[in-house]
């Protein structure tokens, strides 16, 4: 039974270690302009122009290629797929939880 068990956790650990590996290895790639479509719609960034957005992103995006390395897997995969939830994902939310978790 226990090794059934681990069997099991090893078959179903495989996709989530494949997918952390991928994500671990280079920056992501989000769509700026999906990113930044809404902003000044909502009451975070009233009067804030899409361009603006754009520019923070690719900033942003610049960024993380450079400094991609400095940050430990497990915090690249944590924080792009935290980028991911409630929206466009975005290089300004990753790069920012990124050195929000630096030491």
């Amino acid at each position: 039974m226990l090794a059934a068990g681990l069997v099991l956790l090893s078959l179903s650990s495989t996709p989530a270690t494949a997918s952390i590996v991928h994500v671990a290895d280079s920056p992501p790639r989000f769509d700026i302009a999906a990113s930044c479509r809404d902003v000044g719609k909502s009451g975070i960034n009233v009067g804030r122009p899409a361009s603006a957005c754009q520019a923070d992103e690719e900033k942003a995006r610049d960024s993380l290629t450079a400094r991609w390395g400095e940050f430990k897997p497990a915090a690249r995969t944590n924080c792009v797929e935290g980028a991911s939830f409630g929206g466009p994902p975005s290089y300004v939310e990753v790069l920012t939880c990124l050195e929000m978790k630096k030491p």
